[in-house]
């Protein structure tokens, strides 16, 4: 077991210099909900900056608000957006906890948040589940979300939860110099460094030689639709749609011309 702490803007400025001897990893928050500047963590870059310049392994976690998969799919990007370039050695997680979520049917939030961690994967990140055990146990207990790793929250000196987890947030009291006040404290039963090198996962694919698409040729769309070519205006969002390519053209941000619209060459693929 490893043991660590999770931090957001809450814990204010860090002195990582100070924290690194009573720790093995951290899991940093990057931002909440969907893809805007303005709802990026403030301390995300410093903090993860700092966490590498001192190599102490770290993971990050989004907090999320979304209520459909237009959301779920802003919230992938904007957990793209800040981890590019980033050197994770433990997991992507969504927190998932929001009341506004909590409301939702129990099927519709399954979605969500399925939806979210199989994007994750395809972009080659290992991802993972933060949600409390009354949650785990209800609105998220689902054998369709038991390919994910489950981080659970349970502030007890047993962890209980009868599913399979690879992280427990034991307190939410953890006392460390270096930081104001109190913070979380993480155990990690998973080498997750070693699990995700050997999959070499969490890293930018290396480039190579572009997939080629045909006119008329059938693919799937996991992501936006787009108005126009230079993706200024967004229809609506799908997942693992099926569409007959119309055409293709050059030097646009949309390049892929389908039925109802355009589409990016990130947001299409072909199944083996």
């Amino acid at each position: 077991m490893r043991r660590g702490i999770d931090v957001s803007s809450y814990q204010g400025r860090i002195d990582w210099t100070k924290v690194k001897p009573f720790i093995d990893f951290a899991i940093i928050r990057c931002g909440y909900g969907n893809d805007l500047k303005s709802q990026d963590d403030v301390y995300y870059e410093r903090n993860t900056q700092m966490c590498e310049e001192l190599k102490i392994p770290y993971g990050v976690y989004l907090f999320s608000y979304a209520t459909n998969l237009d959301e779920a799919r802003s919230e992938v990007e904007h957990t793209l957006r800040l981890i590019k370039g980033k050197h994770l050695e433990y997991p992507v997680f969504l927190d998932v906890e929001s009341k506004r979520q909590m409301a939702l049917p129990k099927e519709d939030l399954i979605e969500i948040v399925k939806y979210y961690c199989e994007e994750m994967e395809r972009n080659n990140y290992y991802v993972g589940i933060y949600s409390n055990l009354y949650r785990f146990n209800s609105n998220l207990d689902s054998t369709e979300l038991d390919p994910f790793d489950k981080w659970v929250a349970e502030w007890n000196e047993e962890f209980t939860y009868k599913g399979k987890a690879g992280m427990w947030q034991n307190t939410s009291y953890e006392e460390i110099a270096g930081i104001k006040g109190r913070v979380d404290g993480d155990i990690a039963f998973y080498d997750y460094p070693k699990i995700i090198k050997d999959k070499g996962l969490n890293e930018e694919k290396e480039e190579s030689e572009p997939v080629k698409y045909k006119k008329g040729e059938n693919v799937f769309v996991s992501g936006p639709i787009y108005e126009d070519k230079e993706a200024t205006h967004e229809i609506k969002s799908v997942k693992d749609a099926e569409f007959t390519i119309e055409e293709i053209l050059e030097n646009v941000e949309a390049p892929i011309k389908i039925s109802e619209g355009y589409v990016k060459l990130t947001n299409i693929y072909k199944k083996c």
